[in-house]
């Protein structure tokens, strides 16, 4: 097994900047007028610390910036991005330790959790694809994100999966990890060491009973990813004076391969149709 990126947080996110420091290895995306995304990073013994940058009035918490009436919202609130890894035709792995708190929603305690409402994720990107594959933690749940971004003249369709993986409480830690087998254009969710959702053909959509929350027709030929990029994110799709908070420690790629034979049979299991 390669090493080949690690972080441990220890003096915050190091965000290249081309004079004060050429070599940081994390890049921020802008969201919306926000250039440096909705999010304000800072060291704590516990890991990095990520929160949005506006503060409910009410409560005091940290809440997302609500944009002006007819301004386009990015559901992508804070992100952050990585080197990009050569996977060299093995296995990649992204893996971190994880929690997360969403602040400010308040719902029926019979009603469903909604993800939309704000989440903190692990993010592992493969950019010339357009495919992303994400840990998400809300208040409650731990899901799967899965998504292909549709190119914009059409020669490439996309979709976006959410998929519940399990419960939490909102104190709880989680080492989550991500298993890219290059060769064989597959994917595994470990969460605590343990396999619990599979993709066997990375590019294509899920196959029933899973249903997609979005889909663009267009073609969607096969992903093997020649590189990955990891990261991490803030996501709402509607801020409305929630937050999220993300806290996260130990981020480290490594390589292993060549390509081989997963350990047992995972709980869940996408196999495109």
């Amino acid at each position: 097994m390669t090493l080949l990126f690690h972080d441990d947080f220890a003096e915050g996110l190091r965000v290249r900047d081309p004079r004060k420091r050429p070599d940081g290895p994390w890049s921020l995306r802008p969201a919306g007028p926000l250039t440096a995304g909705d999010g304000i990073a800072r060291a704590t013994a516990a890991g990095l610390v990520v929160q949005p940058t506006g503060t409910d009035p009410d409560t005091g918490h940290p809440a997302f910036v609500v944009p002006p009436e007819g301004e386009a919202v990015d559901h992508l609130r804070w992100a952050a991005f990585g080197p990009a890894c050569a996977t060299g035709g093995a296995t990649l792995t992204v893996s971190a330790t994880l929690s997360a708190q969403v602040l400010g929603v308040v719902r029926d305690e019979s009603a469903d959790e909604d993800i939309r409402d704000g989440a903190s994720t692990l993010v592992v990107l493969d950019r010339d694809a357009g495919l992303i594959m994400n840990f998400a933690l809300t208040e409650t749940r731990v899901w799967a994100l899965y998504g292909r971004v549709p190119a914009p003249d059409g020669t490439r369709g996309g979709f976006s999966y959410s998929v519940p993986l399990a419960s939490r409480g909102s104190s709880d830690r989680h080492h989550c990890a991500l298993a890219v087998d290059s060769a064989a254009g597959t994917a595994r969710w470990l969460l605590d060491g343990d396999e619990v959702f599979a993709v066997e053909r990375l590019g294509h959509g899920l196959p029933e009973p899973v249903r997609a929350v979005s889909w663009t027709p267009g073609p969607l030929p096969a992903v093997r990813p020649a590189s990955l990029t990891p990261g991490l994110a803030l996501i709402a799709d509607s801020p409305h004076g929630q937050g999220a908070q993300l806290t996260v420690a130990d981020l480290s790629v490594t390589r292993s391969g060549p390509s081989g034979g997963r350990s047992g049979p995972p709980v869940r299991q996408g196999v495109a149709g």
